[in-house]
């Protein structure tokens, strides 16, 4: 489900920025020109704000069909998707939880290395071959996450096809909304046909290393392993983000647009990050770049 995408911190962020401070009492008065002038002047001893990462080819141009998918998909997650999620949640404890994540995200971890490996980053590649080698032997499986803990220091970083198109400067291309899927957009949507494709395939061949068949050209059913893990990790991460999404159902004018201003500018942070070498990457700016059509209301 991708709609977990939506990080909780840009979604709070987002949502404090539409809401209007308290003016002091002071504030009725203007300040005079010059007091004015002098305030916009930068002072030379502070240290420079961080520079804000652009949203490069952000479009909508599918925004009603995004709305009417929107709109679908709100019962289908208000009586399905976050019901099955929040009793995963409830029932299943917490290591249970966390262990289910861990294997899931060790399984995959090859994906995240091939995509190191195309975005030339050989120093992130032997990083990830590190952790997963240490979570398959000593994590049992990759069900304990020991490669992040001391003396490793080997936390995980999430990485896909939609990346590493991102990473060579190709935008989100337009904006999509997808009934159960949920926020992506033209690329990142190519990203995951891709990243679907391989995912069952590194599981399969996971779970079955001595098996005669090529990774990429034999055909690999998805199987019901594979089912299994990819159900498990959407409902782990819609629970996850449910309080972030009960947040902008509640209390945005337009939660669509709320929920696109948020994806966008979690996944403009990601790929910035993925380009930095050092040194904190951009800040994405938390300015919707596409026009809120309930904002003049």
């Amino acid at each position: 489900m991708l709609e977990a995408h939506a990080l909780p911190q840009l979604v709070a962020a987002s949502l404090a920025a539409a809401q209007p401070a308290p003016a002091p009492a002071s504030a009725a008065v203007p300040p005079p020109p010059i007091a004015a002038a002098a305030a916009a002047t930068p002072d030379p001893a502070l240290p420079a704000p961080a520079k804000s990462a652009a949203l490069p080819g952000t479009r909508d141009p599918l925004q009603g069909f995004n709305r009417i998918n929107y709109a679908i998909n709100r019962p289908i997650d208000r009586f399905l998707i976050r019901p099955l999620a929040i009793a995963y949640k409830t029932v299943v404890p917490h290591p249970l939880r966390d262990g289910a994540r861990n294997f899931v995200g060790n399984v995959f971890e090859p994906l995240v290395f091939f995509n190191d490996v195309l975005q030339l980053r050989p120093g992130r590649a032997v990083r990830t071959l590190a952790r997963m080698a240490l979570n398959t032997t000593l994590g049992i499986g990759g069900v304990f996450d020991v490669a992040r803990r001391k003396p490793f220091h080997l936390p995980h970083h999430a990485n896909g096809f939609g990346d590493t198109l991102g990473y060579y400067g190709i935008g989100p291309i337009a904006y999509l909304y997808l009934p159960v899927l949920g926020p992506t957009s033209l690329r990142d949507l190519a990203g995951a046909v891709a990243d679907g494709y391989t995912e069952p395939r590194l599981l399969e061949r996971m779970l079955h290393p001595d098996a005669d068949k090529s990774l990429l050209r034999d055909t690999l059913p998805v199987g019901k392993y594979g089912i299994i893990a990819e159900g498990i990790s959407g409902l782990d991460q819609r629970a996850e983000n449910d309080p972030a999404l009960q947040a902008i159902a509640k209390t945005s004018v337009d939660p669509y647009a709320t929920l696109r201003s948020s994806y966008l500018q979690d996944r403009a942070g990601e790929i910035a990050a993925l380009k930095t070498r050092g040194g904190e990457p951009p800040v994405p700016s938390l300015e919707d770049p596409l026009l809120d059509p309930a904002a003049a209301r």
